[in-house]
């Protein structure tokens, strides 16, 4: 079994409504003292829709940091007070202007346990209906609708390119295909 470290002290370096930079003093399992950065957030939520059709519901959004259109499933931070089964409904519903009759966790999972302390919990919906709700100012989107075997052509061919996106349709495809396959979508 690997030896733990020791966290001698914690200090916050950075804090927004995201998320908060830490710095921490901690003791290797050989003796010496260290240093670890780190991010730490409230976590995240990833949906993993689906259509009456048999699609699954995509967006595309503009992404700051690289300068270019992403397609992405709806995935967002979970608020203070906020449950990750509310923070899926919630975000779903201004990424994507669909409300589900059916949102169900199943898994989690964490997206880069070496800097960032985060779990992102993976819901399926389906049975969605349209609606109209406000969306963050800082966001837009277009709304795509594409085929598991589009999702699955899209990732090996790099057109996707979101981790969360990634991981979450490899958690979530067994699931999807399984209602695909029971209620003859399609």
């Amino acid at each position: 079994m690997l030896k733990k470290w020791k966290k001698l002290s914690t200090e916050v370096k950075f804090s927004n409504p995201w998320w908060e930079y830490r710095f921490d003093h901690c003791l290797y399992p050989n003796g010496k003292e260290g240093e670890y950065h780190y991010a730490l957030t409230n976590d995240s939520v990833a949906v993993v829709a689906l259509t009456e059709e048999g699609k699954i519901l995509l967006h595309k959004q503009y992404r700051y940091l690289f300068e270019r259109e992403s397609i992405e499933i709806p995935t967002g931070g979970i608020k203070k007070g906020q449950t990750p089964l509310e923070a899926a409904f919630a975000e779903l519903q201004e990424e994507t202007q669909f409300s589900p009759s059916f949102l169900k966790q199943i898994g989690s999972f964490e997206p880069c346990n070496g800097f960032v302390k985060e779990t992102c919990f993976i819901f399926i919906a389906k049975d969605l209906q349209p609606i109209q709700v406000s969306s963050d100012e800082s966001e837009e989107f277009e709304i795509l609708f594409w085929t598991p075997e589009e999702v699955e052509e899209g990732i090996a061919i790099g057109q996707l390119t979101d981790g969360i996106m990634i991981a979450a349709w490899h958690l979530a495809k067994p699931h999807i295909l399984k209602i695909i396959e029971d209620t003859h979508y399609g």
